[in-house]
């Protein structure tokens, strides 16, 4: 019992030391809450450095804007996310099995027509990223660095 006291008693005296602490501990709050979200910023990056250049060199060159309806337009993300008039649904986040996107480009996929229209298809590699980016949420930048153009590759001129 005597412990309890002497506890209770050191815990007291050092309330005067412990209220400036607790002053700073909202301030550490907010200051962590502003920070940006390293998730987001990793998930920015994938995008910018594995998914667009794909994207770029081995869709956009049909797949610009320029193909009518229900064509999938990946040239930005609005139209991306967007249901085709049939109700259609390119990419699905978090669900890569229900994106039309990875079953036009898997190989013995479920697509009508195998993608891309090329002497060379997308490797093993190329296709599992983009499944994990969809699995991942399919996080697509809606400034100018989501705008996609089209590229030539080295692989697939």
């Amino acid at each position: 019992m005597r412990n309890i006291r002497l506890a209770v008693r050191s815990a007291v005296g050092q309330t005067n030391v412990m209220k400036p602490l607790l002053f700073l501990v909202p301030l550490l709050f907010l200051a962590a809450c502003s920070l940006p979200s390293t998730t987001a910023s990793n998930d920015e990056q994938y995008f910018l450095k594995e998914v667009k250049p794909v994207l770029q060199q081995q869709c956009l060159r049909c797949h610009n804007g320029t193909l009518p309806a229900p064509a999938l337009n990946l040239s930005n993300r609005a139209a991306v996310f967007k249901h085709s008039p049939k109700g259609k649904t390119f990419i699905v986040p978090h669900h890569p099995e229900q994106s039309a996107l990875i079953k036009a480009v898997q190989r013995g996929g479920t697509h009508p027509r195998k993608m891309p229209h090329t002497d060379i298809s997308l490797t093993d590699d190329q296709i599992g990223m983009l499944r994990e980016w969809i699995a991942g949420g399919a996080f697509w930048p809606e400034d100018e660095r989501g705008n996609l153009k089209p590229q030539r590759s080295g692989e697939n001129p």
